[in-house]
């Protein structure tokens, strides 16, 4: 009984049991009596029973386990008990811990946050109900045109002929000056809530539009069938005096303090507040705040070629959006038999770049657009990083696992098996995992705040971007996934079950060390194809940054204002510019000052159809599309730095000239009058969609004007008209009596001066309260800040994936490190034995530097092809510079293996430093 006792007291010590585990052992007790006295009853010696009642039991720790299973012990107190043998184990390597700790935090907070963007930007549906059938209608342009809008004609025919659709509407969002009616709502308005004038985003929209949206008032109505499609009485104000205010607007401005039935200003002319938007309700991303009827001119709905307005349809129920294109495909066949329309009508194959398809697509698409690229290559650049943050982390528990060959044989030995070792071990993972993945997941956090901070505007949807419960579901998997990487390593790597080997084979490496290698291998590589792709972006930045615009933008500063339509100024709009400029021209530190309908850099193609006189093109046709029509005042030219490359430029004389005269770009010259001098040809522009007058007369072309990159320096110029805004205009009821002004309502001032906008905003708005006590100024800013705007996509691309490459660059020279570190370490007694018989620290150092770049250059080699594959994917994201640019290839090749040989260097350095005779003694 005593080596009973003697067993069953190693069983508490090595247990540290509770109450439920001393009556176990009692029970244990009672059962290890009963088998030694049953084997006394088959004739075997007091000693000998008891040893077969021990053997027939197992060892200590099974039979614990096997009693505590009958017993039905909740696998809770299990979990428990790993849980702190967890904690302790974790609590005595605290150096692995905190760098798993961090790596795993980085690599799973960038993912998670990364994949924000993907949840909420591409994956989450529109705030509209089912809003999966909701499509938009949009033209496709020929030779790579770019129209985005349709014409009042080809709305209504659309809406008469289609079969797919329960119903269809439209609206519109854009400059003041691609609007076809002259109504107030295009873009943005000035409202006048109390005494305060503001600058808010609008919409114009049909009624039937938020019928098809699906949206219903939070307090009020919407507008009624009739309202939207009326014009004011008084003709070129829009629609009828009504407006919506979104909920969020009526909170800020108004207090949300009841506003339904009472009158607000907007652009100075009284409107009827009928109802309030439900919260959150947006239009294609344009986030409008105050929503007035459409009000199109009827001498617009008569022009096919003044596009205008976007098209929303939601499908009927069954209707698919294949047979919704398939019937859009055959109406485009026979558009003019089945409408009735002649003249310009969309066709099913344009062959001009003046002619147009029409294609049907999902209206989340159409919101996300080309987002939806940038999203997923720094969704799959995060990705790489996070794989080379795992092979960082299967490294160090790698190296755990040997170091702890030992320990887990020891425990083998005394009986653990393999599953009690894979619990244990995988509860440390978990641990670990969990408390990464929270880390991350709170860096994810202030990752997506400081994400939508940073690029407020470089991304649709950004408003609706948050750390939701498919992002948690994402960062708990990603957790998950790392917590079976610690988990099961450690056991599968380990000799369990052979003491002496463990014994033999600690610390020599054996062909552990290939394992480890071809992990250094494959995190350079990765590295590479990261930091490859880096480099290509920051070349395409710092292409876009020092390409020309066609201007110079240095020392320039801008703001807009727009002039109330209501409001009857003496001498017209046109006018009140004059006396505004010149009051700014004399303003200390101002050199120059002009203004102009639309800044370039972020302009969308506006597509007016233009008779050009002469000679006409070669088919017979008259018509040209011209992308771009920009009202200038002036000093234009000379303000902006734009050369005159041809004839003269606008002169004074102009303003009191009968002849209409215009300019041209380069792009426009050379496509209407190739080879021959564009300086006296003639063209009719499409004032009517551009002005609303009811007259287009003719302009004789006095000047060429390089070409500006209206759309952005990484798109072609685009053709180009320059209208002088002071020369004055047909009157819109299209009588012949005295002209009035062309300026448009909202113009963009320009100031030439070397004054930052701060020094310059007071007299800025003195001059514009000069004018008009009621104008607002807007958007004060110098032209570097527009340039920095038209170029946020590709600045966000390259900085975050610098971001992730330099992430990635490091943990792998983190890894190459590591690996070499514990080599040395491991190797400390051959190094000794070799320096004590004379061999040179030099000597040394060179071998562990070769044994690191021996596993960084093939990485080299490798990410270089994997990048290489890339490089078809890759080009839509580059300018000025090709994916097998061979000075940012050796660029890359040379950073990586300077870090390689750097983290080579250090363990290599340090392994040249030891003395040998203290390592001999040691051993």
């Amino acid at each position: 009984m005593r080596i009973l006792r003697e067993w069953l007291q190693r069983l508490r010590g090595s247990l540290g049991a509770g109450r439920a585990d001393v009556d176990l052992e009692q029970e244990l007790r009672f059962h290890l009596e009963m088998a030694a006295d049953d084997a006394r009853r088959r004739g075997m010696n007091s000693g000998d029973a008891r040893r077969a009642a021990r053997l027939g039991a197992g060892g200590p720790s099974q039979a614990f386990d096997a009693l505590r299973d009958q017993r039905g012990v909740p696998w809770l107190d299990d979990f428990a008990r790993d849980v702190r043998h967890g904690l302790r184990s974790l609590r005595r390597t605290p150096l692995f811990t905190a760098v798993a700790l961090v790596t795993l935090a980085l690599g799973i907070g960038a993912n998670t946050a990364i994949f924000s963007l993907v949840s909420s930007v591409l994956l989450a549906p529109l705030a509209y109900p089912n809003p999966a059938r909701l499509m938009i209608l949009t033209p496709d342009a020929a030779q790579g045109g770019s129209l985005t809008t349709l014409s009042y004609p080809e709305y209504e025919e659309f809406r008469e002929v289609n079969q797919s659709f329960a119903q269809v509407g439209a609206f519109t969002i854009g400059s003041t000056n691609t609007g076809g009616g002259g109504g107030s709502w295009a873009g943005e308005v000035n409202l006048t809530a109390g005494d305060r004038p503001l600058r808010v985003r609008s919409a114009g929209v049909d009624h039937h539009l938020l019928g098809v949206l699906g949206v219903r008032p939070l307090h009020g109505r919407f507008f009624a069938p009739g309202e939207t499609d009326a014009m004011s009485a008084r003709p070129g104000l829009g629609g009828p005096p009504l407006a919506i205010l979104s909920y969020e607007l009526w909170q800020t401005a108004f207090g949300g303090e009841p506003v339904v039935g009472q009158t607000v200003h907007v652009d100075g002319r009284p409107h009827d507040v009928i109802g309030i938007m439900p919260p959150g309700v947006d239009l294609m991303d344009a986030q409008p705040e105050i929503w007035l009827p459409l009000g199109v001119h009827p001498v617009i709905r008569r022009i096919r070629t003044s596009h205008l307005l976007t098209v929303v349809g939601r499908l009927k129920e069954g209707a698919a959006p294949e047979a919704a294109r398939a019937e859009l495909n055959a109406l485009l066949e026979d558009w003019g038999e089945r409408t009735g329309a002649t003249g310009h009508l969309p066709t099913r194959e344009p062959s001009r770049a003046r002619d147009h398809a029409l294609r049907l697509e999902p209206l989340r698409t159409a919101i996300v657009g080309g987002a939806s690229r940038v999203i997923w290559v720094l969704q799959a650049a995060v990705a790489l990083v996070l794989l080379i943050a795992c092979a960082n982390l299967a490294n160090l528990v790698t190296a755990r696992a040997e170091s702890r060959r030992r320990e887990f044989a020891v425990r083998a030995a005394l009986g653990a098996g393999r599953g009690r070792l894979f619990r244990q071990t995988g509860t440390e993972g978990l641990l670990l995992s969990f408390a990464g993945g929270a880390l991350g997941l709170w860096l994810a956090h202030l990752g997506v705040r400081a994400l939508v901070l940073s690029y407020p505007d470089s991304l649709p949807r950004t408003g609706d971007v948050a750390v939701d419960v498919r992002v948690l579901l994402f960062a708990l998997g990603l957790s998950m996934g790392a917590g079976l990487l610690f988990g099961l390593a450690p056991v599968a790597r380990a000799q369990t079950r052979n003491l002496v080997v463990a014994s033999r084979e600690s610390g020599r490496g054996g062909g552990r060390h290939g394992v480890r290698g071809a992990l250094v291998t494959a995190e350079v590589a990765l590295a590479v194809m990261l930091v490859l792709v880096a480099g290509l972006l920051l070349r395409t930045m710092y292409n876009l940054t020092h390409a020309d615009p066609g201007f110079d933008r240095s020392q320039l500063m801008t703001f807009s204002i727009t002039l109330p339509r209501a409001t009857s100024y003496e001498g017209g709009r046109a006018q009140v510019y004059v006396r505004l400029l010149a009051g700014l021209r004399e303003a200390p530190g101002v050199q120059a000052a002009t203004a102009m309908s639309d800044l370039p850099l972020s302009r969308f193609v506006q597509g007016y159809a233009t008779s050009v006189g002469n000679e006409p093109p070669a088919d017979g046709g008259t018509i040209e599309t011209v992308e771009y029509y920009q009202f200038v005042m002036a000093g234009y030219f000379e303000t902006m730095g734009i050369p005159i490359v041809a004839g003269r430029g606008f002169q004074p004389s102009d303003t009191i000239s009968l002849e209409r005269v215009a300019l041209v770009n380069e792009t426009l010259a050379d496509r209407l009058w190739p080879g021959r001098d564009p300086v006296g040809q003639r063209l009719q522009p499409n004032l009517r969609a551009s002005m609303g007058t009811s007259t287009n007369p003719w302009h004789t072309v006095i000047g060429v004007a390089k070409d500006v990159r209206e759309g952005g320096v990484d798109r072609p110029a685009g053709s180009e008209l320059y209208l002088f805004a002071e020369q004055p205009a047909p009157r819109l009821d299209g009588t012949h009596g005295p002209w009035q002004a062309s300026a448009p309502p909202t113009m963009h001032v320009v100031l030439r001066t070397g004054l930052p906008p701060a020094a310059l905003s007071q007299a800025i708005e003195h001059a514009v309260r000069e004018v008009d006590p009621a104008v607002p100024v807007v958007r004060l800013r110098d032209m570097e800040s527009v340039f920095a705007q038209s170029v946020r996509r590709p600045r966000l691309l390259a900085q975050l994936l610098g971001a992730f490459a330099a992430l990635a660059l490091l943990l792998a020279a983190t890894g190459t490190y590591g690996v070499l570190a514990y080599l040395t370490t491991e190797r400390r007694r051959e190094i000794g034995i070799r320096m004590a018989l004379g061999a040179a620290r030099s000597s040394v150092i060179a071998h562990f530097m070769r044994r690191g770049l021996r596993f960084a250059l093939p990485g080299v080699a490798l990410g270089l092809a994997g990048a290489l594959g890339l490089s078809r994917l890759l080009a839509a994201f580059l300018f000025g510079v090709q994916p097998t640019d061979p000075a940012t290839i050796a660029t890359v090749v040379l950073t990586i293996s300077l870090v390689a040989a750097a983290a080579s260097w250090l363990p290599a350095w340090r392994a040249s430093r030891l003395d040998p005779l203290a390592v001999l003694r040691a051993e």
